[in-house]
Order: C-alpha cells, then structure tokens, then sequence
C-alpha cells in the first residue's frame, strides 16, 4: 500500500500516532511517508496524495481540514482519522484550540469521523466516545514505543534513589489534585537518599534535592527515564484521563525502571507483571517509601518492566496498523464500487453515509486518475 501521514503538529503524540507506524509498515514493504499539516497541504502535495491508497490523518478535524478528507473521498482516497485524546474534554489551559467551544469541538469532531472510513484511537474508552460522536469503524490501537529504545532493566544504585516523572503541562492539574508537591517534600525530608527529578511540569518543590528540566528530544525519552530508580504517573481521576493511553509506563518500561502509577484509565489493569504497582491517591508517600527502602523490589520489577516492553514495540505490533490499512482501502472501493465492503464488522462500526460531498477543487484532477485498477 501507498500510504501519506498528515500530523497536526510534530509532538510526541504525532510520533507514536503516525511517525512509528508508518516506519514501520515502510519495514514491511509498503511505501508511506509524513508530512505536516498546512492549508496549502493538497496542492503541495498533490504528487504524494494522486498515488495514495490511504491517508492517515491525526487531529485533523477543522473546516479546512474537514474540506480536505471531503475531496480525499471523492477521489476514492481510503481515509484514517486518528485521535488520541478527547479534544471535547480537554483542560483550557491546555488547549491548542482553547477558543473552540466544547459544542463546536464535538460538532467538528463528529463531521470528520463521518467522512473517514475507518477511525484510529489509543483506548477504549476513546472507542466508546467515538461511536457515540458518529465514528463508525473505530479500531483501538495503543502506543507503541521504538525498538531501539529499549535499554536494560535498571540495577539498584549505592549512590542514592531517584525519584523521576515526565509529565507534559496538562499535569498540572493532577499535581494540584493529589497535592504530590508536598508528598514529594515530605518524602525528601524523610530520605536524605532520596532525589527528585522531573521532565516538563515543574513541581515547584523547595529542596535542593530536586531537578527540573524543561523538556527532552521524543528521541530521548527512554535515556532520560533510565536516570529513574522510581518513575511515576500520577493522574486524577478526571474523564480525560480515563480516556489516555498507557505510553507513559510503556516509556518507562522501555528504560528498565520500576513505575508507579495511579488506578485510573489505563493504568488500572496494570500492575508488578508489567513492572509497577498501583497507587490509591492517599498512599502516594507509603508507596513511594516502601520502594525507596527495597532495593531487591525495585531490582525485581525493572526487570519484568523490561521484558514487557519487549512486547510493546511497534515492530512487533505494526501489523495492527497493517489491518486498519487494509479495511480502510476496501471499505474505499467499496464506496468506489471496485469491491464490496467488509462484511464483518459489528454493527456498531458500521459507517453512517456522510453528507453529499462537495471537493471544493482541492483534489479535483485526482478523481479523473482511474483508481479502478489499482
């Protein structure tokens, strides 16, 4: 398969969304490439898009964008739309698109799911959302990590234990709820081994034991987490966080480290066979102890933390974007009418028609290619 990735943006989330997979099914033969998002991205890319049998689209879902999946259609373009966070319900303060009202949002949302023919998440939860926005074929496909960030299960120090959480700005919000600040002080007070590292929200904590860098390179993540003896993901117990992905501990894992994370979302089916242990909101500073003062524990659970990750690279789990690929190109002929489309989704993917689409130009000289032979 031909297959063009459009990403909104080039975060981590546009990485594990579009950059890994389609490096990895270009491993498996297929020709993709990615490109970000502009206005201008049909003309620029005209070339690309005239050979596509599918293009893979992440948080696109505004006017322009919507226009633009609306002439994918008529070409007979097969179109991923892929979302990995509930935009409707997501924080204010770090919303890209804070000006959107939540209505609009869920409008614009539920338009461009309509139009794609299959629709990618991190979660079931997402799933769920979804379907009752209008999304018709939604595949749950987790993040997966690199192969090449795999390291080691990290080994016990005598040189003290540190405590580290990469954690975006939307953290914010859980540092506050679960008052982690002043765990985290008293559990600096009460260890004198202890230190605290933390990549990206700063946590504010008055001790010189305690780091903060502002960001890391995606390329870096699991190198900056093999610096943990202890790494945490605590979260609220918000709807938006019930909907994330498990990466997070997967980034740890990667590392070798030993994790702990709050029972919220998808961590909560979680625990030591991964290479971590749950915490309820008010143990933090006894979980956090217990580890600190059990060097074989924390020796125990890297090492099943490590050979987790083993399972949950994109190399070994690529051919679950191979799949969604391939139903998404027959359900397009069967729009098309080259082929009919799959037969055996349930009845809760099936597709409601869009609207009568209007290309607006965009991709007007691709319908008259002839895709009928491809």
């Amino acid at each position: 398969m031909r297959i063009v990735g459009l990403t909104n943006g080039t975060p981590a989330n546009a990485q594990y969304r579009v950059g890994l997979p389609l490096a990895a099914l270009a491993q498996r033969g297929h020709e993709t490439e990615a490109h970000e998002w502009s206005p201008d991205a049909a003309e620029r890319l005209r070339a690309a898009l005239r050979e596509a049998d599918a293009v893979l689209m992440w948080r696109l879902y505004m006017e322009a964008e919507r226009r633009f999946a609306t002439a994918l259609r008529d070409a007979g373009v097969a179109i991923v739309w892929d979302n990995d966070d509930d935009l409707v319900r997501v924080r204010p303060q770090v919303n890209t698109r804070a000006t959107v009202a939540r209505e609009q949002a869920h409008r614009e949302l539920s338009a461009v799911m309509r139009l794609a023919d299959v629709v990618t998440t991190t979660s079931g939860e997402l799933a769920r959302r979804f379907r009752r926005m209008g999304a018709g074929s939604v595949k749950v496909i987790d993040n997966y990590i690199a192969t090449d960030s795999l390291q080691p299960p990290r080994q016990p120090r005598g040189d003290g234990v540190t405590i580290g959480w990469i954690a975006a700005a939307e953290h914010r919000a859980d540092l506050k709820q679960l008052q982690l600040r002043s765990v985290l002080e008293r559990v600096l007070r009460r260890h004198p081994e202890a230190r605290v590292v933390s990549i990206g929200v700063e946590l504010g904590i008055r001790s010189d034991r305690y780091t903060w860098r502002a960001g890391v390179d995606f390329s870096q993540l699991s190198a900056a987490a093999s610096e943990f003896d202890i790494a945490i993901a605590p979260i609220a117990d918000a709807s938006f966080n019930r909907a994330r992905s498990r990466v997070k501990l997967k980034e740890y894992a990667a590392a070798g480290v030993p994790w702990l994370a709050s029972p919220v979302g998808p961590y909560r089916e979680m625990g030591e066979a991964h290479g971590g242990r749950l915490v309820p909101d008010a143990l933090w500073q006894r979980r956090l102890e217990e580890l600190i003062g059990d060097a074989d524990a924390r020796r125990e659970l890297g090492r099943r933390a490590a050979a987790w990750a083993q399972t949950q690279t994109i190399d070994v789990n690529a051919e679950l974007w191979e799949a969604t690929f391939a139903e998404a190109v027959q359900r397009a002929r069967g729009r098309r009418g080259d082929a009919p489309p799959p037969a055996a989704a349930p009845v809760e993917d099936a597709a409601p028609a869009p609207p009568p689409a209007n290309g607006g130009g965009l991709l007007r000289r691709l319908t008259r290619r002839g895709r009928a032979g491809r």
